[in-house]
């Protein structure tokens, strides 16, 4: 009997450092199916629901999809973007946390672009102006404000490439890789999002169908909670959909907003190679901004899609295409 008890740590010390060795085969660059298919066998996923609420998941650093929709107008609620715990199953929950933390690897380095390009935009000017002290045409006080200004986007560029270190890591343990950052990752490709989504009493009724993690559960409840979990279902899908109606009408802006970036850079590149006085420094920068912007918006909506497929049962990746329209003969 000694002997077993001795030989169990020996074999869990075992089993701990084979499932070490097989985590650490993450592709390089890493794809979000390959990633997705991490979710099998993650802790989480054996976690009843009431255990995993006491280990509550970090929000993520930049896709925000609540506060993005509601353009910030509301009250902070760090719940709105929880996954769908209490309705989903384990797994398909960790898929949707998957996915989340690999949108906001993307939108990280997108952000890391964005500040390196405004560092350089304040580090010229800063740099010239030191050089024309020299000469006796600035004085110290000129290159002490280009410098207090550069200094608060050089902090923005360190925290950014910080944030592309956090965001990998929030990644490598959602695929259950704490120890392996994933390096590059392979953008998806999202397609394209349908125009029009079902009412939100046929999607209550199809994840009620549908949704046999959830069925089971209520199965095993009592009537109130039965009811409690019936208006928490139609609640989110309700949250879900109003979501979806705001990202239309953001995309339109988003879409708006880089014609105008585009045009402004086009003509602050022709008064530069006029030598005539640009700010094309700036106006590269805000079309960055434009464009990574359009790009949070499209992995709402897209994570937003998952969610709602998840609560249906239906397979939270890859998204289905909108059904092609044939053309009327005319």
């Amino acid at each position: 009997m000694p002997r077993v008890k001795h030989l169990r740590p020996i074999l869990c010390a075992s089993a701990l450092l084979f499932s070490i060795a097989h985590a650490a085969e993450v592709p390089d660059p890493l794809s979000l199916d390959q990633a997705l298919n991490f979710a099998d066998g993650h802790p989480r996923t054996q976690l009843a629901p009431e255990i995993a609420q006491r280990y509550p998941a970090p929000q993520p650093v930049y896709l925000d999809c609540h506060n993005l929709a509601y353009n910030n107008n509301t009250s902070p609620d760090n719940q709105r973007d929880r996954q769908l715990a209490g309705l989903v199953s384990p797994l398909d929950n960790q898929r949707l946390e998957i996915l989340q933390r690999f949108f906001d690897v993307l939108l990280a380095d997108g952000s890391a672009v964005r500040d390196n390009e405004n560092m350089a935009v304040y580090f010229i000017p800063l740099d010239r102006t030191r050089t024309r002290m020299e000469l006796k045409e600035f004085s110290e006080l000129d290159v002490a404000e280009l410098d207090a200004e550069y200094q608060i986007v050089r902090q923005q560029g360190a925290a950014s490439m910080a944030s592309q270190r956090l965001t990998r890591s929030l990644l490598s343990q959602a695929i259950n890789n704490p120890q392996t950052l994933p390096n590059e990752l392979n953008p998806p490709t999202l397609g394209k999002f349908p125009a029009e989504m079902p009412t939100l009493d046929e999607l209550v009724a199809a994840s009620l169908q549908g949704n046999k993690w959830l069925k089971d559960r209520r199965d095993d409840a009592k009537a109130d909670e039965q009811a409690v979990l019936d208006m928490e279902l139609r609640q989110q899908i309700l949250e879900l959909l109003l979501r979806l109606d705001i990202f239309k009408v953001a995309e339109g802006r988003s879409q708006a907003e880089i014609l105008w970036r585009d045009y402004y850079l086009e003509r602050s590149r022709t008064l530069y190679e006029q030598e005539v006085k640009s700010d094309i420094g700036d106006a590269m920068t805000q079309q960055s901004k434009a464009r990574l912007q359009e790009q949070q918006i499209q992995f709402c909506q897209a994570l937003t899609l998952a969610q709602l497929n998840a609560l249906q049962g239906k397979p939270v990746w890859p998204l289905p295409q909108p059904a092609k329209q044939e053309e009327k003969p005319e």
